[in-house]
């Protein structure tokens, strides 16, 4: 129940629904059931210092971005670990968690994004080695791991802990799409 885009200057801006942070302006309120909130007055998230955005994608009720040192940060609604942070809580929905204060997502070290894809209530990405890793809830597998255990909801779940997707012996993912209870690559 809302939609991000990117500008051609990198900055992102979001409307629509926002009971979870979801359009990371640090509050909770819809944006864009009013004329008056588009146009000139439409606020660009804050990234971060001097961040802009590569990619956009926006999932249920949590929005994910690539920064363009690849690094992902994810924000919005949180109950299962679809941002990745090692814990349930929200972000985006109060003051003074946006920007330099919203931590990237741990892929692992010295690894980044290319690609990105947020679901229902799951994340995943394409690294920068054609590898995926996928975080948020899995109640069906949609993390590709052989179980139903969510991932990026607990410590020690995310970086080297987090495994990649066995997508087959030598196969790497060129794209990749997410749903409401499933993941897709093209190898």
């Amino acid at each position: 129940a809302h939609n991000c885009f990117m500008l051609d200057n990198g900055s992102v801006k979001c409307w629509g629904a926002n009971a979870s942070g979801q359009l990371g302006l640090g509050n909770t309120s819809n944006l864009g059931d009013n004329a008056s909130e588009l146009g000139g007055s439409f606020i660009a998230i804050d990234l971060g210092t001097g961040k802009t955005a590569r990619a956009i994608e926006a999932g249920d009720n949590h929005t994910c971005a690539i920064l363009d040192n690849e690094s992902v940060k994810c924000w919005g609604a949180n109950a299962s670990g679809q941002l990745g942070l090692g814990h349930t809580n929200n972000r985006g929905d109060a003051s003074g968690q946006m920007g330099d204060n919203l931590l990237a997502v741990d892929l692992g070290s010295d690894r980044t994004a290319k690609a990105i894809a947020a679901g229902y209530a799951h994340t995943c990405a394409i690294l920068d080695n054609s590898l995926v890793k996928c975080w948020g809830d899995n109640s069906y597998g949609q993390l590709g791991l052989g179980d139903t255990a969510n991932r990026g909801d607990g410590s020690n779940e995310m970086g080297g802990n987090l495994p990649a997707v066995d997508l087959g012996s030598g196969r790497t993912a060129t794209s990749i799409t997410t749903g409401t209870g499933y993941t897709c690559v093209l190898l």
